[in-house]
């Protein structure tokens, strides 16, 4: 069975909890119980109310469990005042790393407008890059040719912009938009300031320039902080330099393979973690700069427009200006340091307490939780993608979107479910909600809510 989003509202603690408790009830009995996801439908949208709960679910037994531990207080829940102020939502496209093999497959099967998606891309790569991005994702991977730079950054850029339209196909747009490297096209496109085909252009033209310095260097991730990067560069003689601050503890080191390896060595010896990630070309460094005038050529007929909401640079850290994102910047995007954790830092100070990553699989909600930490403000975190978990990953993260005061498209969640008028099961359990009715003493102890 399909996992499902369960998810109920009320206009107070003691009138959530004598719901939780009618639901319970309701499958104890036992009779007449529609499909799971009808039930989850008429859940959703019999209830309103900044007190709210939700969590995904594969069966009814497994929803009777999750009730009763809600009703017992072990379930973290997000406080009723962050729903009612509704905090701003960024959505966070990642870079390079979060791949896996079997990614978007199950969006592919299950979800159609992930599947439209996709294919609105696959036609653009097949027109500037003679491969089929979906045909990619369902290789396997001894077939596939994802460990190519110039088929899976374009692959990758798709799969962003298909789960952000799945995204708001489900009631869910961002306030602010923020991308890591690569994860600036997708954003750029999301924000409003390139078009579908502008975007599919600089992923698979910018890719294909990198082939060239394909073998002169590569990146690697550190646990160092960018001041001890800056220091190990100044101390290198040239061989390595600062590609990336992701937060105030961990850094991304540009260098050539000789450089990198010792470094690796040096670092494991202080228990310092470094790694080399596989499959990457020494970018955001001077290895880029031969690329230069070819890639500003190959970007020449874009034609970018003001963002229609707030796009955080990577490259300035502030958000983009008017049309400013030319054939000049996705050059400074290629060759300046990503500057992901300053940028983070200014979307904290704006405002903005939900990120949600854009991606296959989680790699930057931690450099977010370590920068949002260092400036000591809270943030609700939340992946759009798990290896091999991909819808459940969603709708997780769609349950805490409730929560923190997004209103989901129920009808759009729950298509074959739309009823036009309210079904007599809500009727009832929104009138047993409305009943006094003793709360169990367990059920008082409220669980405080945690990240």
């Amino acid at each position: 069975m399909s996992p499902r989003l369960f998810a109920v509202a009320a206009g107070s603690e003691d009138l959530l909890r004598v719901l939780l408790y009618a639901h319970i009830d309701r499958i104890r009995a036992g009779r007449e119980l529609p499909s799971l996801a009808r039930y989850c439908h008429e859940a959703a949208t019999g209830t309103a109310g900044i007190h709210r709960i939700a969590f995904v679910v594969d069966s009814y037994d497994d929803l009777r469990t999750q009730l009763e531990e809600a009703c017992a207080g072990e379930v973290g829940r997000v406080p009723a005042e962050v729903t009612a102020r509704r905090p701003g939502l960024v959505f966070v496209f990642a870079g390079q790393g979060a791949q896996w093999y079997g990614m978007g497959r199950e969006l592919l099967v299950h979800q159609p407008v992930f599947r439209e998606a996709m294919h609105h891309c696959d036609r653009l790569v097949g027109e500037f890059a003679g491969f089929s991005v979906v045909e990619q994702l369902e290789l396997p991977a001894e077939e596939a040719r994802l460990d190519e730079l110039d088929v899976l950054q374009p692959t990758m850029v798709s799969l962003q912009i298909a789960l952000t339209a799945l995204w708001r196909s489900w009631g869910i747009t961002p306030d602010a938009v923020v991308g890591h490297s690569m994860g600036e096209i997708a954003a750029a496109h999301t924000a409003g300031g390139l078009t579908l085909r502008e975007a599919m252009t600089v992923a698979c033209r910018r890719s294909a320039l990198l082939r060239r310095i394909s073998g002169k260097g590569a990146l690697a991730t550190t646990e160092l902080s960018p001041a001890q990067a800056r220091a190990v560069a100044e101390s290198s003689g040239g061989g390595i330099s600062v590609a990336g601050e992701n937060s105030p503890r961990s850094t991304v080191l540009a260098g050539d393979s000789h450089s990198l390896a010792a470094l690796v060595g040096e670092l494991e010896a202080r228990d310092v973690y470094c790694r080399v990630i596989k499959g990457t070309v020494a970018s955001h460094s001077h290895y880029v700069e031969e690329l230069r005038e070819d890639l500003h050529a190959a970007l020449r007929t874009l034609e970018p427009t003001p963002t229609r909401l707030p796009m955080y640079s990577t490259v300035t850290a502030e958000p983009v200006r008017g049309a400013g994102l030319g054939a000049a910047y996705w050059m400074r995007n290629l060759r300046e340091p990503v500057r992901f954790a300053a940028a983070v830092e200014h979307l904290g100070a704006a405002g903005h307490e939900v990120f949600l990553e854009v991606s296959a699989h989680p790699v930057l909600l931690s450099p977010v939780r370590q920068t949002l930490e260092h400036g000591e403000r809270q943030g609700w975190l939340l992946p759009s993608g798990r290896r091999r978990a991909e819808v459940r990953s969603m709708l997780a993260s769609l349950g805490s979107l409730y929560a923190c005061g997004r209103e989901p498209d129920w009808a759009a969640l729950f298509p074959q479910e739309r009823a036009s008028s309210l079904t007599p099961y809500q009727a009832a359990v929104l009138e047993a909600a409305r009943r006094p009715r003793p709360v169990p003493a367990a059920a008082g102890r409220g669980a405080a809510w945690r990240e």
